[in-house]
């Protein structure tokens, strides 16, 4: 009886370190799958500010060519070309470092991603090797374990 005990036990702690890789694993997946979408929501933000630079300088290029051609000088030479010029640089600059931390961002969440992967996947190994380790010492213990001494009825008294 106490073999069988002991059996029941050992499956059942097998059985808890298994489930509990598995369970570690699942949350690690998750954690994964949370930080790729955290990335790809950064990504959008930064997609977004580049927009609203390239949105920024087209309406600076048209306040300066407005501007030279409404006080007579040519929009598209000298000081008004320079202006236009000097915007073009700095919103390229600005785009470019926006497009830059777009690519940052998820290349980042990537990283993380896959190192939660790895994470879950070393969880349920250990916990694969838990459950074999745990199931192998209870098939020991019961295999070297003593079965209990069988009790003799007293002899009958001889009359």
């Amino acid at each position: 009886m106490a073999q069988v005990a002991m059996i029941v036990a050992g499956t059942l702690q097998a059985y808890s370190a298994f489930r509990g890789g598995q369970y570690a694993r699942a949350e690690y997946d998750a954690r994964a799958a949370q930080e790729r979408l955290r990335g790809r929501a950064q990504a959008l933000q930064y997609k977004q500010q580049g927009i609203e630079v390239l949105r920024r300088l087209n309406e600076n290029l048209a306040s300066t060519v407005a501007r030279a051609a409404a006080g007579g000088v040519d929009p598209l030479s000298g000081s008004a070309l320079n202006l236009q010029n000097y915007a073009m640089r700095e919103g390229a600059r600005d785009y470019n470092q926006a497009r830059d931390n777009a690519l940052i961002a998820t290349g980042m969440a990537e990283y993380q991603a896959k190192q939660y992967k790895a994470a879950g996947s070393a969880a349920f190994r250990s916990g694969l090797l838990s459950a074999l380790t745990s199931a192998a010492m209870t098939g020991v213990s019961a295999a070297n374990a003593k079965p209990a001494p069988a009790t003799t009825p007293p002899p009958a008294p001889v009359t």
